[in-house]
């Protein structure tokens, strides 16, 4: 009897446990780093995105991942590159940003490029948090984004 029973709630637990998965629990709908594929956090501090030919709106779970793409063949035909400004926490043109180098502030990804709205704001940024360099959008290559994991 007891035999019969086990049997049955492992038969049970076997067809339900795949079938309560699949409903919803542990499922999450959030955006996945186009880049990375790590699930985009909902906090938005560190966000990025551009559009893919073709008009696809893409993820990125940080400036490091955008830039990153930005210099692979994944990224031809891709336009609009967007960041989120730190201080601001509003969605700005990457292009029109600068970006501080090696500071002690760490993003989803370890160490990252932060974007700060304007040049003043980024060399202030860079002295308060010991920041290496300050760079421009077309100054970040592989060689900018190599560097931030020798600090």
């Amino acid at each position: 009897m007891m035999a019969a029973l086990s049997r049955r709630a492992l038969l049970f637990g076997a067809i339900l446990a795949p079938l309560a998965l699949s409903v919803g629990c542990g499922s999450d709908d959030r955006p996945r780093c186009e880049r990375c594929g790590m699930f985009v956090d909902t906090n938005p501090r560190w966000r990025a995105g551009a559009t893919a030919a073709g008009g696809r709106e893409l993820h990125f779970d940080a400036p490091r991942c955008l830039f990153a793409w930005l210099q692979s063949d994944a990224a031809r035909g891709s336009e609009a590159p967007w960041i989120t400004e730190y201080y601001t926490q509003r969605r700005r043109p990457a292009a029109f940003v600068w970006y501080v180098a090696g500071s002690d502030v760490v993003g989803p990804m370890g160490p990252d490029l932060v974007p700060i709205g304007d040049e003043a704001g980024a060399q202030r940024f860079r002295e308060e948090h010991r920041g290496a360099r300050v760079l421009r959008f077309d100054a970040i290559d592989a060689a900018a984004l190599d560097a931030l994991d020798a600090r």
